[in-house]
This record gives structure tokens, sequence and C-alpha cells, in this order.
């Protein structure tokens, strides 16, 4: 049920502070707090306060003198253990995954699914509108919205 709401494509839960809206109640829940609650966490060295723990956990960060995390093979440096584990990716010689069809290769496993869309002769996605066929769910999503606004109009 939850991972079905991500493909929902109107968010109809909105804020009535502001124009963010979701499709998720607990998050409409969450963003209204920064409207409504006391920001009472407050950092110790500036004047930023949140009413979110891990926000402020988060912020601290920024006032770190050293990046202390580092590449052992560039110069790169972070605080935050996942920019360090995204950029050692970079670095990676061996592009393990490839491609049955062609010389591409990758070491992101959604990378080559990707790819290997271009590949697929049939284009088994199609619009219930017009004539329009993909092999991306993406870019099926993206032209029914195509439809949706000119109904609007």
């Amino acid at each position: 049920k939850e991972h079905l709401l991500k493909h929902k494509p109107c968010k109809d839960l909105k804020c009535s502070y502001c124009d963010y809206a979701t499709y998720r109640k607990s998050d409409l829940k969450t963003h209204l707090l920064k409207h409504t609650s006391s920001k009472d966490l407050k950092c110790g060295q500036c004047d930023y306060a949140t009413h979110n723990k891990h926000h402020l956990k988060e912020h601290l960060l920024k006032h770190k003198p050293c990046k202390d995390l580092k590449c052992s093979y560039c110069d790169y440096a972070t605080y935050r253990k996942s920019d360090l584990k995204t950029h050692l990716l970079k670095h990676k010689s061996a592009k393990d995954l490839k491609c049955s069809h062609c010389d591409y290769a990758t070491y992101r496993e959604f990378n080559l699914k990707t790819h290997l869309l271009i590949h697929k002769s049939s284009k088994d996605l199609k619009c219930n509108h017009c004539d329009y066929a993909t092999y991306r769910k993406s870019d099926l999503k993206r032209h029914l919205l195509k439809h949706k606004s000119s109904k609007d109009l």
C-alpha cells in the first residue's frame, strides 16, 4: 500500500499555510509542524532553531571545523558518511555490471536496469488516450500528465 502511494499522480493533501502538497498523511503531518510547533531545539553556535531532532543534528554538522571523513583516493573530505560512500563510487575502477547487448558498463545496478530499457524492442506501456507507447513507466506517467492538463484547460 505504501509503495503504491508513490505512483499516485496527484498530491491531494495540501498544506493550509503554504503550497506544499503530498499524497501521504504522515508527510503532511510532519510538514505542518514547521508552521505550528514551537522551535524549541536551538543551535548553540547560531540562531538556527527547529522542532526536529534530526534536522538539528544535520545542522550542527555545518559548524564542525574539520571534515574528518576523507577519501583515500583523492583530497575529497566530508563530515557525512553517506556523502563519502557516494563519492567513493566515482573511484570504483571495476565496473562490474555489464550490458549483454553492447559495451556499456556501470557499478550501479539501477543505471544498468535503466540502460537495458534502450535495448527492449517492444514498447509495451501504452497510453489509453492516444497512440503513444514507451518502455519506461516514468515516461508514460509524464505523458499521461499532458492529457490531464489539457482536460483542465
